[in-house]
């Protein structure tokens, strides 16, 4: 009887995981991830800036303006285009003359999408020479 009584006065441990380091091992984990992630690089407009201070005179027969309205309308000169014709002309007019300087003005009302619409078939166009404005008035 002195064996079983020994044996029912144990006390039962009950299994535990050792927690002790396991900030050390979040912070490896972490450390990890972060030198082994791939961080997404500049997108948007690829633009070449002019240096602070610097102007460039162009000859008004050089520059040609496109205009958008807030209401979405795309304007060459005095003449309404659809999004798609933007490209064409601007190859025509590049082609006539290769100094020809395209002004984007896009009024403040306008959205974001028409304008990079816009700006894309410049592009296309190639070409290379843009100048970006806001248009403070509200042009129809």
């Amino acid at each position: 009887m002195a064996l079983k009584s020994k044996l029912s006065t144990r006390t039962q441990s009950k299994p535990d995981i050792p927690t002790a380091s396991m900030g050390d091992i979040a912070f490896l984990i972490i450390i990890f991830f972060m030198t082994t992630s791939i961080f997404s690089r500049d997108k948007g407009l690829k633009i070449v800036l002019p240096e602070k201070g610097e102007e460039v005179k162009i000859k008004s027969e050089n520059i040609m303006t496109v205009r958008v309205s807030s209401k979405g309308k795309v304007l060459i000169g005095d003449q309404v285009v659809e999004i798609p014709q933007v490209r064409e002309l601007i190859i025509k007019k590049l082609t006539e003359n290769p100094d020809i300087v395209v002004a984007l003005k896009v009024s403040r009302g306008a959205k974001y999408r028409t304008m990079i619409d816009v700006f894309d078939q410049l592009k296309m166009a190639k070409a290379e020479r843009i100048s970006l404005m806001p248009v403070r008035e509200e042009g129809g």
